[in-house]
């Protein structure tokens, strides 16, 4: 049975920095370039520290997907690092996923959440716009040609 549980044990949090490592594995080989220009050495080596939350999907108890919510600026917050490892696909768990971020920047008094996507990411971008998500200028220097969205809390 799935479930999305808020990462707080040592264990959780491991999943879900393995998991983010897995993504940007995937989104720099789909991409074919390299995510640094958003500092993810630094997010990696002292995670999760530049995170207010963490949420982890599980299929029969087994890490299969991760969100993150990361403070931007006053009031605003990131979704950030969305993955779902194949193994956990076709459950809905990205589109929760996505839901328990919303919820908990909420409960944190933010009132918007910024992300950012490709385009071609087809599934994403769906799961985004049915949520509420709309496109807004870019937000923050990017050199790729990315979709910004925002979500008003």
């Amino acid at each position: 049975m799935p479930t999305i549980v808020p990462a707080t044990s040592a264990e959780d949090i491991a999943a879900v920095k393995s998991i983010f490592l897995d993504y940007l594995r995937f989104i720099e080989d789909y991409l074919g370039q390299s995510l640094s220009f958003q500092g993810t050495e630094a997010e990696f080596a002292d995670f999760p520290q530049s995170y207010d939350a963490l949420w982890l999907a599980q299929v029969d108890g087994e890490p299969v997907g991760a969100v993150g919510l990361k403070p931007f600026g006053p009031g605003e917050a990131e979704l950030k690092r969305l993955f779902v490892l194949p193994a956990g696909r076709g459950h809905g768990l990205g589109e929760a996923l996505c839901r328990a971020c919303v919820d908990g920047a909420r409960a944190q008094g933010y009132t918007r959440l910024l992300l950012d996507t490709d385009r071609g990411l087809s599934h994403a971008n769906a799961v985004y716009e049915r949520l509420g998500f709309t496109d807004v200028p870019k937000y923050y220097d990017n050199p790729m040609d990315s979709r910004f969205m925002a979500l008003a809390l």
